[in-house]
């Protein structure tokens, strides 16, 4: 139990930390497109850039305190700046490789989905394609693990090898460690009770948490699907029975020769 707790705890602050370092992130973002949104905000770049070189001249050259504690001022949002993606590379980096499994394991469907609307071939309604697009999202995320991963590091827009060589840290490793199957599997169990929470809450009160009702129910069809499925490729490594053994078998059954 009281391993359990520990792990419950640390989880609890990966998540809080990791939400706080993408928050503050995003803030960065916004704060800097409205900066540079503003009128005149490349000369007032440029005259923050020239009094940090003046400073950091008249310091280096007379050896001025008041230059020298004026630079330190100009520069110290830089240093923050730079501390922070210090420190939140790891989380960064991570939470962009999983946004790209997520985004690679349901694209398939998600096209289909466009498709489907753009043409008159089918015509599926829209809780049948949220039925599709989950099941095959988590279906492919947990069984296409591996591709899914090599797909990452090849179109990640962080250059691992020289990034981790800067840092030295083994992102590569991390992003395993992270994407592993049964953590994938960790992450949709977590994101469905999180989800049947919700609808259960909304259906308590006579509800939909979408505005149809079947939109619902295509959600919880998809976590039934998913469980059969995962009890099946269970069942499948635990039993003795192997299809390609069996094919093997039935060959040898119809050779002239036969299994001696």
């Amino acid at each position: 139990m009281k391993n359990i707790n520990k792990e419950l705890l640390s989880l609890l602050l990966i998540v809080a930390s990791g939400t706080i370092i993408l928050g503050f992130a995003v803030l960065l973002a916004f704060v800097f497109s409205k900066f540079f949104n503003l009128a005149h905000s490349g000369w007032y770049f440029a005259a923050y850039v020239l009094l940090v070189l003046i400073s950091y001249f008249l310091h280096h050259r007379f050896k001025s305190q008041t230059a020298f504690w004026v630079f330190k001022t100009l520069i110290f949002p830089v240093k923050i700046i730079q501390g922070f993606f210090t420190v939140s590379a790891p989380y960064l980096i991570l939470q962009t490789h999983l946004a790209l499994y997520l985004f690679f394991a349901s694209i398939i469907p998600i096209a289909f989905f466009f498709f489907d609307q753009m043409s008159d071939l089918i015509n599926l309604n829209f809780p049948t394609h949220i039925y599709i697009i989950v099941t095959f999202s988590v279906v492919f995320a947990t069984l296409g693990n591996t591709l899914l991963k090599k797909l990452i590091y090849l179109v990640t827009p962080f250059g691992l090898t020289r990034f981790q060589r800067f840092n030295k840290i083994d992102f590569k490793e991390l992003t395993d460690y992270l994407l592993s199957e049964s953590n994938i599997k960790f992450i949709i169990y977590t994101i469905y009770f999180l989800y049947l929470v919700v609808i259960n809450l909304f259906n308590f009160q006579q509800n939909s948490f979408y505005n149809n009702p079947e939109t619902d129910k295509a959600v919880l069809q998809s976590f039934i699907t998913f469980i059969a499925l995962e009890r099946l490729v269970t069942n499948l490594k635990e039993i003795n029975f192997k299809p390609s053994e069996m094919i093997k078998r039935l060959l040898d059954t119809m050779t002239t020769s036969g299994k001696k």
